[in-house]
């Protein structure tokens, strides 16, 4: 006979499993753009992995990638709606 906690170990490591199965189900979702800017983006740049951002949405099964520009950006305006503040937004006119 197995003791409780055993089984209890037993099904959280199943179910670390699935979780990371369906992470990895995701990766094959993520796109090849900025989803704001539509900068190009290098899946097999070790730079470019390392400095852009990844948005997942579980329940929405969305992947969002954002460059570190438009990351920078929407993070003042979060920053400034915090405070209250009007925040500055300049348009870039190349992309």
């Amino acid at each position: 006979m197995t003791s409780p906690s055993r089984k209890m170990l037993r099904k959280q490591t199943l179910e670390a499993k699935k979780s990371a199965t369906s992470e990895l189900n995701m990766f094959d979702r993520l796109p090849d753009k900025c989803d704001t800017c539509h900068k190009d983006f290098d899946k097999k740049s070790k730079e470019m992995a390392k400095t852009w951002f990844v948005v997942v949405k579980k329940a929405e099964k969305v992947v969002r990638l954002f460059c570190p520009d438009c990351m920078s950006k929407a993070k003042e305006v979060i920053n400034a709606s915090e405070k209250h503040e009007t925040p500055v937004v300049q348009e870039d006119s190349g992309v």
